[in-house]
């Protein structure tokens, strides 16, 4: 049995229905993930001595931005689980999840996520955009889209593609979640390395 074959046996022996069912899953077999985020830094003065980086947040292709984790099933199909969701707004998670390893991969800028207290004009920006975070027919998470820098005055740093594919250790959601979160952690490496030798500043 080759692993989209495994995978999607667990997913119907887990009780999920993809279609055609019209009965509500019981509470008890409903399970709620959440992606692994970086350890907080706690460092005292650290957000004075490094200028800002404001990360704003993720922007999530429609299909991906419900609350149930999403597996695809072929070239054009994808199911959304009924059965296994995120336990908290998966745009919050990965912006959060972002922002804290640039924390600890790079020490030129000082991430922050947008908010009111942060006064954002003038200060250098960070949008990641998502195509696709999901499990896939392949045995593989795959995690694609696009990451731009936008420099203090506005203009265009970097545009940079990326795709990742991370093979599922073991078939079900616990292992896409757990592929998902290194796929993650290659794109935070990628843009640690862009922002460790970027001007963001014009006085830099």
């Amino acid at each position: 049995m080759n692993m989209r074959d495994r995978f999607l046996s667990a997913l119907l022996a887990a009780g999920l229905a993809v279609t055609g069912c019209s009965s509500q899953p019981e509470e008890s077999d409903i399970t709620t993930y959440l992606l692994p985020q970086a350890p907080e830094q706690t460092a005292p003065g650290i957000v004075t001595q490094q200028p800002l980086l404001v990360v704003s947040p993720v922007e999530m292709a429609l299909h991906l931005a419900g609350t149930g984790l999403v597996y695809q099933t072929s070239e054009t199909a994808v199911v959304q689980a009924q059965q296994n969701l995120w336990a908290e707004d998966i745009v919050r998670q990965l912006t959060r999840r972002i922002n804290g390893d640039l924390r600890l991969k790079q020490s030129r800028y000082w991430p922050t996520e947008r908010s009111a207290a942060i006064q954002s004009v003038n200060v250098p920006k960070l949008q990641v955009r998502v195509n696709e975070f999901n499990g896939h027919y392949s045995g593989s998470a795959h995690f694609s889209g696009e990451w731009l820098l936008v420099g203090q005055s506005g203009n265009l740093k970097t545009v940079q593609p990326f795709s990742f594919q991370v093979p599922l250790k073991e078939p079900g959601y616990s292992a896409q979640v757990n592929a998902l979160s290194e796929a993650v952690s290659r794109l935070t490496t990628q843009i640690a390395q862009r922002l460790s030798s970027s001007v963001l500043y014009q006085a830099e």
